[in-house]
């Protein structure tokens, strides 16, 4: 008699166990959705900022601040691209490499010294917010 109890409490233990992982992971893919939301907004952001700090810095004549702000915002935008290509989304990863050109370009204006750079910053900065608004 003792056995037959024994292995019903094994049952019982084995589908509490069962049933609270279901529970468990039910609500993970959610979350982690919202992370890498939450990762896209914020790298969408810091390129943002990063390219209005180089137009600031070609504003002021300085050429050598913006070229290296455009360099940084180009490090960002490659991150995101390459994270929406293992995601899957090559429609969004595509049109950021035209922003990554505009990035380019915006940087090798900035060191001949040309203020120009502003135009291809600008560009850069519209596509950003482009492919930003479409995610929402």
């Amino acid at each position: 008699m003792s056995l037959k109890i024994f292995g019903w409490c094994v049952f019982a233990a084995a589908v509490v166990f069962g049933v609270g992982w279901y529970v468990g992971a039910s609500g993970r893919d959610a979350v982690e959705q919202d992370r890498r939301d939450a990762v896209a907004r914020a790298e969408s952001a810091e390129a943002r900022a990063l390219i209005l700090s180089g137009r600031v810095s070609l504003f002021q004549s300085n050429f050598g601040d913006a070229s290296r702000a455009f360099e940084s915002a180009r490090a960002v935008v490659l991150r995101e691209q390459t994270r929406l290509r293992q995601l899957g989304d090559a429609g969004r990863a595509g049109q950021l490499e035209v922003s990554l050109s505009q990035l380019r370009e915006a940087q090798r204006l900035a060191l001949a010294l040309d203020a120009g750079a502003q135009g291809a910053a600008e560009q850069a900065l519209r596509v950003i917010e482009s492919v930003g608004a479409a995610r929402n």
